[in-house]
């Protein structure tokens, strides 16, 4: 064995030795070649040489540079061609023995004449090579996703994209799609969204942050990503900001867009249900006639009514024109995406209730054993989301241009929701723990969430030294539900007594389990159907001034700053409930008996209270007001070339009040809040070469509580099994944030970053599960929970190898808080004892990876596409050891891409292909529930318990993409 090892040691150092021998005696000639106007590399370009008759040919590769490699020593001719650009004239140059001769070549396109390049110079500002740039330069810690970058991933939708960005892990609606971001473990509550820099309101019903899965990706020039917060930015993004950059006017007519189609493949294993819309009453009995009693009419049956069958194809188009008018002066563009979609999610959720079994200590966790019940949920949505953004601007001269932006968004949701909700009882059918009765429900609903926005900016260079720019934005955010309506039968369920019999039971010896070979079905009868009307609004009107001096200090140049803002919002909720009471069979006290919706009757004779619904009343009804003004001072000084320092601070002033119909006798009706926040910052950078630097930076940043977190009233949602409640006492959080990045830019695709963070955060506001008044149902309150600390470190790279790259980005998080559980213990009751835990929605490993193709001279590019996020605590329990966590989970996606002449590129995606689940579970022992006669369905393991289980399964996206 020893003697073959030496064998192998030789061999490789021989292989090794002709290596060097080989490139010893080798001459190359390499170099690169780029654009004349915009310096970007011409990858693909053919460079050709030839010498006494012999001639080589190579391409330009991904990095922007071309070799030949071990050709004969001389002098060679060398000229170059690329599509679209004049050939170049013929170079000489030589290949050296044993050296390697560098030529670097500047091509000009067809269009453009050489005496031009001084005059007119366009950078295309949706390459990969764009973005970097825009990392590279900018005053904080960033990353940055090209709109070249988002049309080949797999990705259609913003939300999406961002799942692939280092640092983000993302939650999902119940279609699937990504919908809200988590920067670096600080959960979505403590990052804003920007479009084009300006903050934008929220659909939400009850949060501030916005819902990034009503942005379709077609509309994007770029995203930026910021970590790190300077003294212009607002104060209130400690985890980061994501601001949508809005695709701008180019120098010359562009006319682009797409066209596509695709499927879901859980409609292949299942049916879509769908319902006819036209039927909902866009408002409420009691916003129609105040006041006024409804009548049972006033409820019409055929929006309950679904229809079986195929999911339609998904259809999905996009166009973009723009041009530049007046001699440059006037740009002008215009996009606009349409995409209908039909989705799906198969789900199954078991309902916790305020239940646990003692404890033998104070050590040891209680259990959650009790559950009572569980649902099978069946949805079918069909989405369509539209998106329009308008542009114009106007370049009085050098010195001055102002910017008229507009953008409307709209996402409406037409979904059908099934329901079987399994109530439990203490027999086994079929080796599962039996119900006493089953309830189904129908649920149809229309969601319609939109945004728009008008923005007005200027730019104006008063002086040499002095300039200012200042920004004006009205826009809204709207978000309506008309008619959720919800149609339930019953029926009781019981075990055949007769063929049934007692058995030991194998988790407890000493007692018995009744045993069913078959359940007795009671008759299907008609139970209260309910109907409920929402809507809300999310008003700004924002207004922006910013000024800068150019100056030296101690002749280093200085760049000095100040400005303010001013943002005055408005928010309003309405919510009208109605329960239509079924109606009994005369003479019994037996529900009507079930045929058809149609055929159920329901009266409000019994109830008469019923028919004036609940907004004159309910608490889910109130008008928030939030005033926000903001000033800043920053000064930006160069300590040399290399060495640069950007500081201040940013003073926010923060007015709310809001009105509810909570009665008067209850705290928090209504309130006025007012504080003010004074927050440093400082951001350094020191570049070591033209494409390395580190960056250091701190903020302090705060977080305003959401709206709905003040009202003290249950919400119940449809979608969530645990109602929601606000609290009245709750206070904003301050953060402090430390980062540390080193980052290098090797080639135009190529990138390496690593950094650290850390983040104190004092007065985090986190939800928990509380008992309500009666003690058995869990609310989810909102609650100051002590200090935490939040700190972990990122990687981000990226490396072609020829045509072929691999992307990577991992980040690792930790997070702490000690917040005091209750704990039940035997023969002590229910005490108290602190618990250290993450932070809610912090993963611990998040990371990203992607086997990249580029093959730029066959026009073809694909992707792999690997991400994974790490378990995490979805809501924290008022128990200790029972907080609810996310299971962890791994998603595989695919895209390619084909350029079909010079207009044309067919692209390919598919998503989820592995069909990961979404699965929430509790850390306790589940011995006993996951094996025996009266185990409870989908329990995957006798370590914890699983309390939710979703399956959405692969989709898949063809299209077909134009340019000319």
């Amino acid at each position: 064995m020893q003697h073959i090892y030496t064998r192998f040691k030789l061999l490789i150092l021989f292989f090794f030795g002709l290596l060097f021998t080989i490139s010893a005696n080798a001459q190359s000639i390499k170099g690169s070649v780029y654009d004349a106007k915009s310096k970007e590399p011409l990858i693909g370009a053919t460079v050709h040489i030839e010498k006494s008759g012999a001639e080589f040919n190579t391409a330009v590769k991904l990095d922007g540079i071309y070799q030949f490699k071990n050709v004969p020593a001389g002098v060679y001719k060398l000229q170059v061609r690329f599509v679209g650009y004049k050939t170049t004239k013929e170079y000489m140059v030589e290949a050296v023995a044993n050296k390697t001769s560098t030529l670097n070549i500047s091509m000009v396109d067809n269009s453009t004449d050489l005496n031009e390049v001084a005059v007119t110079e366009h950078v295309s500002k949706e390459t990969d090579n764009s973005a970097r740039n825009v990392e590279k330069n900018a005053n904080n810690t960033m990353n940055v996703v090209s709109a070249n970058s988002i049309a080949i991933s797999p990705d259609v939708i913003v939300a999406n994209v961002l799942s692939r960005v280092s640092g983000i892990s993302i939650d999902r609606s119940n279609t699937g799609d990504a919908q809200h971001v988590i920067i670096r473990g600080m959960d979505k509550q403590y990052n804003t969204t920007l479009i084009n820099g300006v903050k934008i309101p929220s659909p939400d019903n009850k949060n501030r942050y916005v819902p990034l899965d009503i942005f379709p990706a077609d509309l994007v020039e770029k995203i930026e990503v910021s970590k790190t917060l300077t003294p212009d930015m607002e104060g209130d993004a400690s985890g980061g900001v994501v601001n949508l950059v809005m695709k701008t006017a180019p120098d010359h007519l562009r006319i682009e867009g797409n066209v596509g189609t695709g499927y879901s493949q859980l409609f292949f294993d299942r049916s879509f249900l769908s319902f006819n819309g036209s039927t909902v009453n866009s408002k409420a009995p009691g916003e129609i006639n105040p006041g006024a009693a409804a009548s049972i009419s006033n409820f019409p049956y055929q929006n309950l009514v679904t229809r079986s069958g195929n999911a339609p194809p998904n259809a999905n188009a996009s166009l973009t024109i723009g041009n530049r008018y007046l001699n440059n002066k006037l740009g002008v563009i215009f996009s606009g995406t349409y995409q209908n979609s039909y989705q799906g999610d198969n789900s199954f959720v078991v309902v916790q209730e305020n239940t646990v079994g003692p404890s033998p200590n104070i050590n040891t966790p209680n259990s959650e054993t009790a559950f009572q019940s569980s649902y099978n949920r069946q949805y079918s949505s069909q989405l369509s989301r539209l998106g329009t953004i308008a542009s114009l601007d106007y370049k009085f001269n050098a010195n001055s241009s102002i910017n008229l932006f507009g953008t409307y968004l709209q996402l409406n949701e037409y979904r059908v929701r099934t329901t079987q909700t399994s109530t439990y009882s203490g027999y086994s059918y079929q080796g599962y723990i039996a119900t006493n009765g089953i309830d189904d429900l129908s649920e149809t609903r229309t969601d319609q969430q939109s945004i728009y926005n008008i923005t007005l900016k200027g730019k104006h260079k008063i002086t040499d030294k002095f300039s200012l720019d200042w920004t004006l934005v009205d826009d809204e955010a709207d978000h309506k539900q008309p008619d959720i309506a919800q149609f339930k039968t019953s029926y009781q369920t019981s075990p055949d007594l007769v063929n049934g019999k007692n058995q030991p039971d194998p988790n407890n010896p000493n007692n018995s389990v009744f045993v069913t070979p078959d359940i007795i079905n009671g008759p299907v009868t008609v139970g209260n159907e309910s109907r409920v009307w929402t809507h809300n609004s999310d008003k700004d009107v924002q207004g922006f001034l910013n000024l800068h001096y150019n100056a030296k200090v101690f002749d280093h140049k200085t760049l000095f700053s100040a400005g303010g803002m001013f943002r005055h919002k408005t928010r309003d909720n309405f919510v009208d409930s109605y329960t239509l009471p079924n109606t009994f069979i005369p003479g019994t006290n037996n529900a009507e008996l079930y045929t058809t919706i149609p055929a159920a009757t329901f009266s409000f004779a019994q109830n008469p209270s019923n028919a004036f619904g609940t907004s004159s009343y309910d608490p889910g009804v109130y008008t928030f007001t939030e005033n926000v003004q903001a000033g800043y001072g920053m000064i930006q000084y160069f300590i040399n070339d290399h060495f640069d320092v950007l500081f201040g601070v940013r003073t926010e002033d923060t007015h709310q009040s809001y009105y509810s119909n909570l009665p008067s006798n209850l705290p928090g009706k209504t309130a006025a809040i007012n504080y003010i926040d004074f927050l440093p910052s400082i951001n350094a950078k020191y570049a070591l070469t033209d494409n390395q630097a580190i960056r250091a930076a701190y903020s302090q940043s705060i977080l305003r509580p959401a709206f709905s977190d003040f009202i003290p009233y249950p919400e119940v949602s449809s979608d969530d099994p645990n109602a929601s409640i606000g609290n009245p006492y709750l206070q904003h959080t301050t953060i402090d944030n430390y980062d540390l990045r080193y980052e290098f830019f090797p080639g135009v695709f190529d990138e390496f970053m690593v950094g650290g963070f850390y983040k104190y955060l004092m007065n985090p506001i986190e939800k928990v599960l509380e008992p309500g008044a009666s003690g058995a149902t869990l609310f989810l309150e909102p609650e100051n929970l002590g200090n935490a600390t939040n700190y972990g470190a990122e990687f981000v790279g990226r490396k072609f190898f020829g045509n072929i790259g691999v992307s990577l980005n991992y980040t690792y998080t930790q997070s702490q808080i000690t917040t005091p559980k209750s704990i039940d213990v035997v023969n002590v009751g229910v005490t108290t004892r602190n618990q250290t835990r993450p932070l809610q929605g912090q993963a611990a490993n998040i990371g990203n990876v992607a086997l990249l193709y580029k093959d730029q001279k066959l026009g073809l590019d694909a992707q792999v596409a690997l991400a994974y996020t790490g378990e995490r605590i979805a809501s924290v329990s008022k128990y200790y050891g029972l907080d609810t966590w996310e299971k962890p989970a791994t998603f595989l996606d695919f895209s390619a891409q084909k350029t079909l002449g010079k207009h044309f590129i067919l692209f390919v995606k598919a998503n989820n292909l592995l069909n990961t689940p979404y699965e929430l579970f509790i850390k306790q022992n589940n011995a006993s529930n996951y094996s025996g006669l009266l185990k409870y369905a989908h329990q995957e393991s006798p370590n914890y318990t699983t309390v939710q289980y979703d399956q959405y399964y692969a989709r898949y996206n063809l299209g077909l993409r134009f340019k000319f």
